[in-house]
C-alpha cells in the first residue's frame, strides 16, 4: 500500500514510559535491576513467554520479516512480492540490532481522527528494554508467513487501572511501542558474542539501530540488461562487493498503529479474538526503509549511492571494500557524486520500472522534508541523515502496512 509521507510524520503526545508491572508473562530475570554502569551494557536473562495461548491476553512479538533473515535477492525470485534493489545489488545481513521498550495498550484509539496520535489513558504496559538481533530467525512464524518472529512478552490484564481488570473482549486498545537507544541493562533476547560486542559499540555511540551485512552487485544477472542515464559513466570503477556496518541514533515512538487485521483495514488498535481468544500483536520492523530512493512508503531501493563512496579514479575497483557510517557523513544525497567528485547516473537493472528515468544524475528525493547543512531540527544535512530519517519510520504493526504515528526522539525535522 502506497502511503504519503505526511501520514507517517504525524505527531502525538502519548506517554510511553513506566516500570515493569504485574499482569505480564515473561521478559526479565526477576532478580535483575537496571543500573547504568558507566557506558558498558550488562545483559539480563530473557525468559520467553509461553507460546501456549492464554485467553484474554495479548502476546507481543517482534520481527524484521524475511528480508532481515534472508536479505534482498537479485534478481528477485519470479513472482516474489518483496522489494529489491533496482540498481542490481543483492543484500544479505549478518546482524541487525534493535532495542525496543514501552509496549503500551491504551483506551480509545479512535479518539481523534485528525490527530491519530491522541488516545485515551494507558491501561497496560510492559517494559524491557529488549535487545534483539532481527537478522536471526525467531521460533515463531511471522504474520503472512513473512519470516520468523520472537515472542517478547504477554500482557494479561489492565495492570495500570485500579483493580487490574481483565481486557474487554470486544474493546479496541491503541497499541504503541518504542525504539530506544542501546540500554545499560537490556534483556538479551538472542545476541551472540559478536552481537554483544557490537551492542557495546551502540552504547558508546548512543545508537538505537545497528546493521552489518554485505551487498554484492549482480545486476549483470538480470533481464533486460542494466541501463543508466549516462552510458559514459564507468561503473567498473565502483566495487562489486561492499561490506557495510551502519549505526544510527534514531530513537522513536510508534504510536496508535493501524491494524489491517481489523475491519475496515485502516482501523487503529488491537482487539482480542472471538470469545476473548488471545491476540498476537506483532512489532514489524521494515528494514528496507534506509535504502528508499525517496522519503515515501514503498519507494524503490538503491545501493549505488553507498557503493560509490569507494570508487577509484581509474581502472577496476577493488573486489571487496568496507563502508561504515562515517563514509555517509557529508555526502550530498540530492546530487550524488562518487569518491572522485563525478556525478553518478541513475542505474536500472532487471525489470523496467514505471517512470524509469532516461536523463539526469542520481538524486534521492526528500519529498518536502527540509534539507539544511545545519542538520538536526533544521533539516537533513547529508546521506547519513537521509537514511536515518527513512529508518525512523520503519516501525509497523502486524502484517502489511500497519503504519504507526511516528514521534522522533532525536533532533530532526518532524
Amino acid at each position: 500500500m502506497k502511503t504519503t509521507w505526511s501520514a507517517l510524520a504525524a505527531m502525538a503526545m502519548l506517554s510511553a514510559c513506566g516500570p515493569m508491572t504485574s499482569g505480564t508473562d515473561a521478559g526479565a530475570d526477576a532478580g535483575s535491576s537496571v543500573v547504568d554502569d558507566g557506558g558498558v551494557a550488562t545483559f539480563r536473562t530473557f525468559t520467553a513467554p509461553s507460546t501456549t495461548a492464554v485467553n484474554g491476553s495479548f502476546l507481543f512479538t517482534i520481527t524484521g520479516e524475511a528480508t532481515a533473515t534472508e536479505g534482498f535477492a537479485f534478481p528477485p525470485p519470479a513472482g516474489a512480492m518483496e522489494p529489491y534493489f533496482i540498481d542490481g545489488w543483492e543484500v544479505r545481513y549478518e546482524h541487525m540490532l534493535v532495542t525496543v521498550d514501552g509496549i503500551t495498550l491504551a483506551e480509545n484509539p479512535d479518539m481523534s481522527p485528525g490527530n491519530p496520535g491522541m488516545t485515551g489513558a494507558a491501561v497496560a504496559r510492559a517494559t524491557g528494554p529488549w535487545a534483539v538481533d532481527l537478522a536471526k530467525p525467531g521460533p515463531l512464524d511471522a504474520k503472512e508467513m513473512a519470516g520468523k518472529a520472537f515472542p517478547l512478552v504477554r500482557l494479561t490484564n489492565q495492570s495500570l487501572k485500579s483493580g487490574t481488570p481483565s481486557f474487554g473482549t470486544s474493546t479496541k486498545y491503541a497499541f504503541s511501542y518504542e525504539l530506544v537507544s542501546a540500554a545499560p541493562s537490556p534483556i538479551d533476547v538472542n545476541l551472540d558474542a559478536d552481537a554483544k560486542a557490537a551492542y557495546q559499540q551502540m552504547r558508546a555511540n548512543g545508537w538505537s539501530y545497528w546493521v552489518k551485512g554485505t551487498a554484492t552487485w549482480k545486476g549483470d544477472m538480470g533481464t533486460p540488461a542494466c541501463r543508466s542515464t549516462n552510458t559514459s559513466y564507468d561503473f567498473g570503477r565502483v566495487p562489486k562487493v561492499v561490506n557495510f556496518s551502519f549505526g544510527w541514533k534514531v530513537p522513536a515512538a510508534y504510536k496508535n498503529c493501524l491494524n489491517q487485521e481489523l475491519m475496515p483495514a485502516d482501523s487503529r488498535g488491537v482487539q482480542l479474538g472471538a470469545n476473548g481468544a488471545e491476540a498476537v500483536v506483532q512489532m514489524t520492523l521494515h528494514n528496507d526503509h534506509p535504502f528508499w530512493d525517496a522519503l515515501e512508503e514503498d519507494a524503490p531501493l538503491r545501493f549505488d549511492a553507498i557503493a560509490v563512496r569507494k570508487s577509484v579514479a581509474s581502472g577496476a575497483a577493488p573486489a571487496n571494500v568496507t563502508v561504515t557510517s562515517a563514509d555517509l557523513t557529508g555526502v550530498d544525497f540530492e546530487a550524488v557524486n562518487d569518491a572522485q567528485g563525478n556525478r553518478v547516473p541513475f542505474r536500472y537493472c532487471g525489470a523496467v520500472q514505471m517512470g524509469e528515468r532516461t536523463m539526469g544524475g542520481l538524486a534521492l528525493d526528500p519529498k518536502g522534508v527540509p534539507v539544511n547543512p545545519a542538520g538536526g531540527a533544521a533539516g537533513l544535512k547529508d546521506l547519513s541523515d537521509y537514511m536515518a530519517y527513512n529508518l525512523s519510520t520503519f516501525g509497523h504493526a502486524n502484517a502489511g502496512e500497519g503504519l504507526c504515528v511516528v514521534e522522533r526522539k532525536y533532533p530532526s525535522p518532524q
